[in-house]
């Protein structure tokens, strides 16, 4: 070792040695907003809507609005998203921050199909799936002030809720929709976090994996008037979960309005808006227990156009969340979607970005690219 390299290394190894026990100001950090549940996209055309046609489009999740198993006809669905996380906030208070990307996940696999004058589906969806990897020390670059680990820390968390469920619709005389799915609600909560400091210096380690099913219910509602306009809501509700390994959570509840302006095919305009329950979640570890997040609204708007010939179909949309108890904006979406097909087959491809304005007054952002393939029987 050079004479350059000890004199620096001298001081990083005395501030270790002579540092407490590892706080756990860069786990929290890094699991900010783990509280606050993002639903994102499952299909493409969740995603180039921003959340717009959840009640009234069938080209969205299947989990969404279980009236819609009437509409769309039969298909096989298979939809799988990649992520990439943008982690602003933490890379302008950290001196040595890296952020992983790009991670898969399923958005949906699932069917719809017709049976003695009822639609059916089946489904597991995945509608909140975070997951990020980061590597960050707790000293601020601007003023040399420690807050949190003064030592590479290495993090690794996943947050998801996937819905498995059956659901039912039928159509009434005057031409309402009226739909109800049985679900079973997967919870996960994984977070690991792990220090990169010499041997022997005294630093934690956090390992938090915690999974919990429940069992829950869907209902929905679609009516058409005129051929024009169609309207559609949807419900979701669970019981309280207790998770393996120690701690509860709240599954969500979850409800979806929406409204369609337009033709079969051609040009349409919809609106839409998602509501989120509150939560509360105490996963029994050192490190994020107990937490809340507020009920959230959001409201979307969305632009879709369908081939007359049915060849193709272009989705635009975009929707805001404001902040719980506030007037001002924590969450804004952006979507665009492009699909195309065959009368056997249809594939589609969509981009959507997600921003957050944190706390710090910093901004956080969220990159999805959704691919869906369904087959038509």
């Amino acid at each position: 070792m050079t004479h350059g390299r000890a004199r620096r290394f001298v001081p990083l190894f005395l501030l270790l040695c002579l540092a407490p026990a590892a706080r756990a100001d860069g786990p929290a950090a890094m699991r900010s907003s783990f509280p606050d549940r993002r639903w994102g996209a499952v299909t493409a055309a969740d995603a180039g809507l921003a959340g717009a046609g959840l009640a009234i489009d069938p080209a969205t999740s299947l989990y969404a609005n279980p009236a819609l198993a009437l509409e769309g006809g039969k298909v096989l669905r298979i939809s799988g998203v990649l992520l990439q996380r943008n982690r602003d906030d933490l890379q302008a208070s950290t001196t040595d921050y890296e952020d992983a990307s790009g991670f898969p996940a399923i958005g949906e696999i699932g069917a719809r199909l017709r049976f003695k004058g009822l639609g059916v589906t089946a489904y597991y969806s995945q509608p909140h799936y975070e997951h990020e990897e980061t590597r960050f020390v707790g000293v601020d670059p601007g003023t040399g002030e420690v807050t949190g680990d003064p030592f590479p820390r290495r993090n690794e968390s996943t947050s998801s809720t996937g819905y498995g469920g059956l659901g039912a619709a039928l159509r009434l005389g005057n031409g309402l929709l009226l739909g109800a799915a049985v679900e079973g609600v997967f919870l996960k909560e994984r977070y690991v976090s792990t220090p990169q400091v010499p041997e022997g210096v005294p630093a934690d380690s956090f390992d938090t994996d915690r999974t919990a099913t429940v069992v829950g219910g869907a209902i929905g509602a679609a009516y058409s008037s005129g051929g024009l306009v169609r309207v559609g809501a949807s419900y979701h509700m669970a019981g309280d979960a207790t998770y393996d390994g120690g701690g509860s959570d709240q599954a969500p509840a979850a409800g979806f309005v929406g409204v369609r302006v337009g033709r079969s095919a051609g040009p349409a305009g919809l609106f839409g808006a998602r509501f989120l329950g509150a939560r509360d979640v105490d996963l029994a570890d050192p490190v994020s227990n107990p937490q809340s997040a507020d009920a959230r609204t959001e409201y979307a708007l969305g632009f879709n156009y369908l081939d007359r010939a049915g060849a193709w179909d272009l989705r635009i949309g975009g929707a805001a969340s404001p902040r719980p108890s506030d007037d001002a904006l924590k969450l804004s979406r952006f979507g665009v979607s492009v699909g195309g097909g065959t009368e056997g087959a249809h594939v589609a491809l969509a981009y959507e970005h997600t921003a957050e304005s944190r706390d710090s007054g910093r901004n956080s952002s969220r990159n999805t690219i959704a691919l869906t393939v369904e087959v038509i029987p």
